[in-house]
């Protein structure tokens, strides 16, 4: 489990993974705009990830497969930069060989495999909680919402936690994750941007992104 949160902080302390909170937290301030600005979306086929949606056109994304070395638990990745349409990033699609880092704010999906067994989601949220508090104790976290949405995935219900912490005196991160049970799987899917105008002005998008996710893969209970 230990080796996970490493992940996990390396991920979203580092560099970019680790994403989703409450409604309300998906929910942007009167005076600031969220709403999907691309009309229209690319559809991410994750087949070995075991979960697929949309999204907008100008994110760069990177994908990484377990393999030899890697965490036993651990089974695949995707991260996206995103990209608006007056950004420029010289970096197109492809495999993962290295962090892109937090020039943009960042979404990821990771596939786990279930740690223990029979976990409910909110014993698995707990956990979770309680580590991620550990791990970023020296980053002054504050974590503002933690509980379970009253939407779901694809049928499957999610906890969310969204959060702040501090990098450094200049650079306050605010991200949002969300923790999903599904069989014999765990899926952690974070958001992540290195200031509340990128964090806020992304909800749209981060929403369709949930709202059209579905599950490709069978399920092992």
């Amino acid at each position: 489990m230990k080796e996970i949160l490493s992940i996990s902080f390396l991920l979203v302390a580092g560099l970019s993974f680790s994403f989703l909170p409450q409604q309300q937290a998906l929910s942007a301030p009167s005076n600031v705009s969220a709403s999907i600005s691309s009309p229209s979306y690319e559809t991410f086929d994750g087949t070995y990830l075991g979960i697929s949606f949309q999204y907008p056109p100008t994110w760069v994304w990177y994908e990484a497969e377990s393999g030899p070395g890697v965490i036993n638990d651990f089974e695949g990745v995707v991260s996206f930069d995103i990209v608006n349409d007056n950004d420029h990033l010289k970096q197109g699609n492809g495999l993962l060989t290295g962090y892109s880092g937090l020039e943009n704010p960042n979404l990821s999906i990771v596939s786990l495999r279930l740690p223990y067994h029979n976990l409910t989601l909110r014993q698995y949220a707990e956990i979770r909680t309680f580590d991620f508090m550990q791990l970023f104790s020296d980053y002054n976290l504050r974590i503002m919402e933690n509980g379970q949405s009253n939407e779901s995935i694809d049928g499957y219900p999610y906890w969310v936690v969204n959060y702040s912490f501090t990098i450094d005196d200049k650079t306050q991160r605010y991200g949002t994750s969300v923790w999903l049970i599904r069989g014999d799987k765990v899926y952690e899917i974070s958001y992540i941007a290195d200031s509340y105008e990128d964090f806020i002005t992304n909800l749209g998008e981060i929403r369709k992104v949930l709202e059209t996710a579905y599950f490709v893969d069978s399920v092992n209970q």
